[in-house]
């Protein structure tokens, strides 16, 4: 036991005891202010291993067949709910109708119960007006055919008249009953013996002659196409061509002129423009027959010419050796042009080649005027047959039923030719 008496060492003994005791720094007021305790010891937490986990995705594998079947169910779904709202509508209009119905009924019910009133009725008179259906046939031509302008009232039309072609030659179409005595009578003045016996011919078609002669313009656009040979005065080394030739034989007489009748053209010529406008045009297009020719120069008269037997008006229908100054003229430029058809330069201007064979008289002609007289009954088919008169011609030349020849090739300044088409 220590020696408390001493103060001394009871003093280091207390100090001694009060150190030996834990003490807590908070509670020993201003002794420990500045102390800081040590930080707990941290547990340190155990460490997990991070788990990867693949996530795997299974994509569909679509199968046509199963696609198809839920095509074909989805397609019958929607049209029975199709059908199921057209059934709904039909339903509400039924009952819609059913109510309109029943609001009549009551509306019918009412007007029973009331007394009659008297209504005026007015009944409105419809006259029905019966509808025209043409009887009229159509042309017997393509529409774009330029002859089927001249198709009127179920007929062709005498006198109207269509191009062959643009800038071509124009067509008349010829009238009358297409029947008429061919040549002249035994009384006619000037009289040839070839222009007889009289006798009666007629046509089963209907036909359209040129208006005038083919004008120098109209060939040389054959020859230019390389269908026609060049004419008398056109022709290279040629004394009669009309720019180097030391002949004017043509020249002098107009011949060169683009609206003068083409001249300088043999019969063979004229065969080959009449072919070569018929391949342009697409129509078929010849020579007329002697007949046909006759027909038209006469216009339906029986007269020496078409204006009747007057001489003394032949100047003022025809250019003849009385009034040309010995030239041709410009085609259609007399100073009447009064023909019921509307042809021109019939009587004169150029001689015109016709398609018959020459015949001395008409003994045993034939009867159809639509074809041509060929070689029997004596006929000479190296020469051919001239209509018309000429710028050289004397009277009796002009008259409708006169008649020339000349062999098939032969050219001259007073020869020229007029086209025929026969229309259906």
């Amino acid at each position: 036991m220590p020696n408390l008496s001493c103060p001394t060492r009871l003093a280091s003994a207390l100090a001694a005891a009060l150190f030996s005791l834990p003490v807590c720094a908070a509670g020993l007021g201003g002794l420990n202010d500045d102390y800081t305790p040590p930080p707990a010891p941290v547990k340190s937490k155990p460490q997990v291993a991070e788990k990867v986990v693949e996530k795997i995705v299974e994509k569909p594998v679509k199968d046509p067949a199963t696609e198809k079947r839920a095509q074909t169910a989805e397609a019958e779904r929607r049209r029975l709910e199709a059908e199921s709202k057209r059934k709904d509508a039909e339903i509400a209009r039924l009952r819609a109708l059913e109510d309109k119905n029943a609001q009549l009924q009551s509306e019918l019910d009412k007007a029973r119960k009331q007394p009659p009133k008297v209504v005026e009725r007015v009944v409105e008179k419809v006259v029905e007006k019966p509808v025209v259906v043409s009887s009229q046939p159509s042309a017997p031509v393509p529409a774009n055919d330029p002859a089927s302008a001249c198709w009127k009232n179920g007929a062709w039309e005498a006198a109207c008249g269509f191009a062959a072609y643009s800038g071509g030659p124009v067509f008349r179409v010829v009238g009358g009953n297409l029947s008429f005595s061919m040549g002249s009578p035994a009384t006619e003045k000037d009289r040839d013996d070839d222009e007889g016996p009289l006798h009666p011919v007629s046509f089963q078609r209907r036909f359209a002659l040129a208006e005038t002669e083919v004008t120098v313009v109209q060939y040389l656009a054959c020859v230019d196409d390389g269908g026609c040979k060049e004419p008398h005065w056109r022709e290279v080394g040629s004394q009669y061509h009309y720019q180097t030739g030391s002949d004017n034989f043509y020249t002098s007489r107009n011949a060169h002129q683009p609206t003068s009748p083409i001249t300088g053209v043999s019969w063979a010529n004229a065969k080959d423009y009449v072919a070569w406008l018929s391949r342009k045009s697409g129509q078929s297009f010849t020579l007329p027959t002697e007949a046909q020719w006759e027909y038209a120069a006469r216009g339906g008269q029986s007269g020496r010419w078409y204006f009747g037997d007057d001489e003394s008006q032949l100047k003022d229908h025809a250019w003849y050796g009385a009034n040309a100054g010995s030239k041709l003229h410009p085609v259609g430029s007399t100073r009447l042009n009064t023909h019921p058809w509307g042809l021109k330069d019939m009587a004169g201007n150029a001689r015109e080649w016709v398609e018959d064979c020459s015949h001395s008289n008409y003994a045993n002609a034939p009867a159809n005027g639509d074809k041509a007289w060929e070689g029997a009954n004596g006929g000479d088919c190296g020469t051919r047959v001239l209509r018309g008169g000429s710028w050289d011609s004397v009277t009796w030349f002009t008259r409708a039923a006169n008649r020339d020849r000349g062999t098939s090739g032969i050219r001259g300044s007073y020869l020229s030719f007029r086209p025929s088409r026969m229309l259906p």
